[in-house]
């Protein structure tokens, strides 16, 4: 996994089309510093101003004040983003003392400008990994409702599985949406309202999520929650209260406000079953959620298992599967 797919946790698909986008413009202010840097050096007369050669000089171009406002922003505190700032400090300061011995003419030092071409050479090498990941992940979400897609949310429940995997005290939940009966709204009001539909239901579902929260459309009309450091019965009440949301809220149609409701299937995430598993098992939760009338959610909890049905619910998905886990499946109470 990328040193970089757990910001898919924190930040959103307009944070990293923004991310992007500064990164080019950044990153050509700054080879263009560079290029002067390279200019006053060989000719040995500089046009930069005191500012670019001062202690502080970091601070003053471009790049220095994007990554200054990139860490003021706590989403943002990864050790990745500190290691940038700590490079383009360390670049800044050899370039400094470059710039020092032109204004006190004295000759190039060639081994400090070697040391400053590979300090902009590991910078540069640094920012590009940025810049690629933010172009790849802006492409993991979905066009629809700026959501993860699917793939983009494996990353995170990966990176769920295997925190858990370290510390076998961490918890982590997940609950799979499907929104009641969505092949009406297209029939009867069109794709484009449709989707416009999904998009106002993928607000409300993610107007209650925490920070540490992510959510995903996980396909068609079905949503995918993953819950960090929550237990069981606390996922249950966060999902209740998201549910009765939904149906409360009116969706927006060209032909007037209409219902919406959702059903929800809950369960943890295993550190010790694969993912498609632990996805099985919210499903099946869901499929009871739906088959008692809809709008309500259930949920499987795997710490009721049997030895021997733990040991078959981490097995080969089939039909005996299935038996197993509708046997754990609840319906939760609607008061809750």
């Amino acid at each position: 996994m990328s040193v970089l797919d757990d910001l898919l946790e924190k930040i959103d698909q307009q944070e990293f089309v923004r991310l992007s986008a500064d990164i080019r413009t950044v990153l050509h202010q700054h080879q263009r510093w560079f290029n002067s840097l390279n200019l006053a050096l060989v000719t040995e007369e500089t046009v930069l101003q005191e500012e670019d050669y001062c202690c502080c000089s970091h601070s003053h171009c471009q790049f220095g004040q994007w990554i200054k406002r990139i860490l003021d922003n706590p989403k943002f505190h990864h050790p990745f983003f500190f290691d940038l700032d700590v490079q383009h400090k360390n670049f800044h300061a050899v370039a400094n003392q470059l710039l020092t011995g032109l204004q006190l003419h004295r000759p190039v030092n060639l081994l400090l400008y070697k040391t400053l071409i590979e300090a902009q050479e590991a910078f540069i090498l640094e920012v590009l990994t940025l810049f690629e990941f933010s172009v790849v992940t802006t492409n993991q979400f979905d066009i629809v409702t700026g959501l993860m897609n699917r793939r983009s949310i494996y990353s995170v429940l990966n990176y769920e599985k295997n925190r858990m995997a370290r510390d076998s005290s961490r918890n982590c939940c997940i609950a799979l949406v499907d929104i009641d009966h969505f092949k009406r709204v297209n029939d009867r009001y069109g794709h484009d309202a449709g989707d416009s539909a999904l998009s106002q239901v993928a607000a409300v579902l993610h107007s209650f999520t925490r920070q540490s929260d992510s959510l995903a459309r996980y396909g068609g009309e079905e949503f995918l929650f993953v819950l960090p450091d929550i237990k069981i019965a606390e996922a249950q009440k966060g999902i209740e209260r998201v549910r009765r949301k939904l149906a409360d809220t009116p969706i927006m149609t060209t032909q007037g406000n209409i219902q919406i409701t959702a059903s929800f299937g809950i369960t943890q995430l295993s550190a010790q079953y694969d993912i498609e598993n632990s996805i099985k098992r919210a499903d099946e939760a869901l499929y009871l959620a739906k088959n008692s009338g809809r709008n309500c959610s259930a949920y499987i909890d795997l710490d009721s298992f049997s030895a021997a049905d733990r040991e078959t619910a981490n097995g080969q998905i089939d039909d005996h599967l299935h038996q197993l886990l509708a046997r754990y499946s609840k319906r939760i109470n609607s008061e809750l």
